[in-house]
């Protein structure tokens, strides 16, 4: 508990650094951190005497790591009048750190022998922290995916303009376009949301528009980059809180309904839903065995990629292997559930009532040639009842003991 903390600069209007916060930090923490640029350096050499500033560096009771370069959002505007936007780090040579360090120190220091003596020290105990291993452009992917990007945008407005009434249908949509660039499709009334938003801070601060809500997005996800970097916990503004906790809550939802799908396809063409889990886990089948299925797994995990996010996995396991077969073209749904359980699936998970319980029949009762007849072509029942079930639930010979 309290081993660790970083600071970093404030979003909002006022100072960067919360020096109180920073305070209390230097009491309940082991180690405390500030990731910094130039702004943050002359922000803590203006409320901190640079000397104790010094001070505090030289006896490791605080750390300074200075941002080598910066990460934005750059925003563009088409002759047709779209905004085109792209992420970006950017870096300036005017702002490194052996120049930053000693002009920022010696002016709060003054310009004597001791301030250039100290500057120099000060100086030399600013670590160097880069972006390089920020992944920009896994973020971008991140912003492509609907409810992701519009579950922390309503997040955002909801913090810094909680009177603000989002339309019922809200729509905040990241599309990619050329370039690595991509536009956002929104129907926000930026022009009532930036009303309340000024009545707290003044429009000379910021004006929220698609940019810098996406620049506050890439912020709060930076913050949990930086508590990875540095390896502690991180001061984050409401803002970020609110950004950070429905990223998070978007993305453990989308882990557990990923979980949920296995699990239910999982239990429709093996023994239960953990059938692989707990056979490896078991040591029932070896890891390496799993390495060597992964090759015939392509084509199944090629089609898995181009199912909708929403999609019912077992649903469209039914519908793609009966599709362009004469089975689709049978007049009832019953009678096209009949024949799928035929090859191996129950219509009770399908949906369909207790219709299959009665007629379900292991497909290994089926002729595998058969089975293709039937529908044709490659399908992913192929690999499943090949190669997965061969594997995970293969069928136990009957009168194979001795007489």
């Amino acid at each position: 508990m309290f081993e660790a903390i970083t600071y970093r600069n404030a979003i909002g209007p006022g100072p960067l650094i919360d020096i109180g916060a920073l305070a209390e930090g230097l009491i309940f923490y082991g180690r405390v951190v500030i990731a910094a640029n130039s702004a943050t350096i002359e922000e803590l050499l203006t409320r901190i005497p640079p000397f104790i500033l010094l001070s505090l560096l030289r006896d490791g009771r605080l750390e300074i790591h200075y941002m080598e370069d910066h990460t934005g959002v750059s925003s563009d505007t088409l002759s047709n009048g779209r905004s085109v936007h792209g992420l970006i780090r950017f870096s300036s040579p005017a702002h490194i750190i052996e120049k930053v360090g000693p002009q920022k120190f010696r002016a709060a220091a003054g310009n004597t022998s001791q301030a250039k003596i100290g500057a120099s020290q000060f100086t030399r105990l600013l670590n160097p922290l880069s972006h390089s291993g920020f992944d920009q452009e896994s973020l971008l992917q991140t912003f492509s995916e609907g409810d992701t990007i519009q579950d922390a945008v309503k997040a955002l407005i909801r913090e810094v303009a909680p009177t603000f009434e989002s339309p019922n249908d809200f729509r905040f949509k990241v599309e990619r376009e050329r370039n690595g660039q991509f536009s956002v499709d929104t129907n926000i009334d930026f022009s009532s949301l930036n009303k309340i938003y000024h009545r707290v801070v003044p429009p000379e601060h910021s004006t929220i528009t698609e940019a810098y809500i996406l620049a506050l997005v890439q912020g709060a996800y930076l913050a949990s980059f930086l508590a990875a970097s540095l390896n502690t916990e991180i001061a984050v503004h409401p803002i970020e809180k609110a950004v950070q906790a429905s990223a998070i809550d978007s993305v453990v939802r989308k882990y557990t309904q990923s979980q949920l799908q296995i699990e239910r396809f999982a239990d429709l063409t093996l023994s239960g839903g953990h059938a692989i889990r707990e056979a490896v886990n078991s040591g029932a089948v070896p890891f390496a065995s799993v390495v060597k299925l992964l090759d015939s797994a392509d084509k199944f995990r090629h089609w898995l990629h181009q199912q909708p996010a929403d999609a019912n996995l077992v649903r469209a396991y039914y519908q793609e292997t009966i599709k362009d077969s004469w089975i689709a073209k049978l007049p009832g749904k019953s009678m096209r559930w009949g024949i799928f359980t035929g090859i191996g699936l129950g219509i009770d998970a399908l949906g369909a009532g207790g219709l299959g319980t009665a007629t379900g029949v292991a497909v290994s009762a089926i002729d595998s040639f058969l089975a293709d007849k039937l529908v044709g072509g490659w399908k992913p029942h192929q690999f499943v009842e090949r190669d997965l079930k061969t594997l995970f639930n293969p069928v136990e010979k009957v009168g194979s003991g001795k007489g």
